[in-house]
């Protein structure tokens, strides 16, 4: 074909391929005139909102909702809000709270959580669970209705703003008083860099003065070292006990914490029961029956049906009142593993002579590191370890120590809190050993936070006799 011919016939195939294309975006075009309104407009709109809408009013959130931001709101039906408190309605905060509570400050359409939960944050700062068509205990009923600034989701019931974990345990009437004392009692103020206003330099140290009131932070020691369960956006769940089943619980413990420090012992195995009964997530009992949880030390304790008095669902979890929370020691007390490679300090220094090993143990199929101390020519040499949380208790003493760098047997020992102490004898460490070794039994008669032990070599300078190695030690408590 000529080639004038080929573009004399595109050009007259211009205008065919506009007209399509216009035809197309047409055909595409959102012809749907609510888009043109905003998610107040829309509310208005519908009748079976109309209770929701005057509170939209009330609390100011009409404003929000008719902004260029985009939101997602969860509207409850006037059936939804008909037994809704009076006093709340006439509270000004409260009444935020609440419809803040129903707003979500971005888009979340009903394909957002089909395959697993996702947690959504609202304006009044709570979260809420939503997996399909469910939010919470609430059903969506009528989803995806489409505003100029965002969605709609009708719901069948009113979503209220729930105290947290931790406000109900400090706030509800129905917890427990001696627990929730303990609990209280953990409050201390911590240094907080981030905040703390200088104010000069102290001339003799050279250290910052901070504004008094700015350096630290209030806090609790559950929320550092357990969890923070004031954070909404998380969830958890808080077993409180009665004071008859909290007494049962410390009391059983308290002499594993034997120390010569008054006040100690009932703290310390107060501290242990309250701890271990905070666990991740939103428990709810499986049935009638017992479960078992475990908590973030790895305690395992069981919950019994039976023994929930109270069931308290929070913002972001739930809080159970138990009248019996039975923890049998070996749930709460479990083998301490110190790995060799992480002493905290040697007897001489002797990082030339020093090797951590990668290994690989056949008997177990798993790879390991261990240390090993070789040619140090230094009798007595010896690695400690602080061992956190010894209680006062017997223990079975186990360790892997591989010999597999000589061809003859050595000998080596465990000492506690000094390392002359000779709590343990002298045992023979096979050649290409790799199994668990048994080495005795000690007693441990004071508890500390902090323990040392000793892994002591032979009372010899000779390379042959006096090396040091140690994959692990196992310390068995025995009740």
């Amino acid at each position: 074909m000529p080639t004038i011919y080929k573009k004399t016939l595109l050009f007259a195939a211009i205008p065919l391929l506009l007209a399509g294309c216009k035809k197309w975006d047409d055909h595409n075009a959102i012809t749907d005139p609510d888009v043109e309104k905003n998610l107040m407009q829309q509310i208005q709109a519908d009748e079976g909102l109309s209770t929701f809408a005057e509170l939209l009013v009330k609390s100011g959130y009409d404003k929000e909702i008719t902004s260029s931001k985009t939101y997602t709101v969860f509207a409850p039906t006037n059936t939804a809000l008909q037994n809704l408190d009076p006093a709340l309605v006439n509270d000004a905060a409260k009444l935020k709270a609440f419809v803040g509570n129903h707003i979500a400050n971005q888009l979340y359409n009903s394909k957002t959580a089909l395959a697993d939960t996702v947690r959504i944050p609202m304006l009044n700062g709570k979260f809420h669970s939503l997996i399909g068509t469910r939010l919470d205990e609430a059903a969506i009923t009528r989803p995806d209705k489409i505003a100029k600034n965002g969605l709609i989701h009708t719901i069948d019931k009113m979503l209220p703003a729930l105290q947290n974990t931790w406000e109900v345990m400090e706030n509800d009437p129905r917890i427990p008083t001696v627990h929730k004392t303990f609990l209280q009692s953990l409050y201390r103020n911590v240094f907080d860099a981030e905040n703390a206003e200088q104010i000069g330099v102290n001339p003799n140290t050279g250290a910052p003065i901070y504004k008094p009131g700015t350096d630290s932070v209030r806090t609790n020691s559950i929320w550092q070292s357990v969890y923070d369960v004031r954070n909404e956006e998380g969830q958890y769940t808080m077993f409180v006990l009665s004071d008859e089943a909290w007494a049962a619980e410390t009391s059983k413990i308290i002499g594993y914490y034997q120390t010569d420090s008054v006040g100690m012992p009932e703290y310390f195995s107060q501290w242990n029961v309250a701890r271990n009964t905070v666990v991740e997530g939103a428990y709810i009992p499986s049935g009638a029956g017992t479960d078992t949880l475990q908590s973030k030390s790895g305690v395992r304790f069981p919950v019994e049906a039976s023994a929930i008095v109270h069931t308290i669902k929070t913002s972001n979890g739930m809080v159970y009142v138990l009248n019996k929370m039975d923890v049998l020691p070996n749930q709460r007390y479990r083998s301490i593993v110190v790995e060799g490679e992480r002493y905290a300090f040697t007897s001489h220094d002797k990082r030339g002579n020093t090797y951590f090993r990668d290994r690989y143990n056949p008997l177990t199929g798993t790879d390991f590191k261990d240390v090993l101390v070789l040619n140090h020519a230094q009798a007595l040499f010896n690695l400690a370890y602080n061992v956190p949380d010894v209680i006062t208790t017997k223990y079975k003493v186990y360790w892997v120590a591989v010999n597999d760098f000589q061809t003859a047997t050595h000998q080596q020992r465990i000492s506690i809190g000094t390392s002359t102490a000779g709590t343990l004898p002298y045992t023979v460490v096979p050649v290409n050993n790799f199994g668990e070794q048994y080495i005795g039994e000690m007693t441990i008669s004071k508890f500390n936070t902090s323990t040392l032990l000793f892994l002591v070599a032979a009372n010899s300078t000779s390379q042959a006799v006096s090396p040091l190695v140690c994959d692990y030690i196992r310390l068995e408590p025995v009740f």
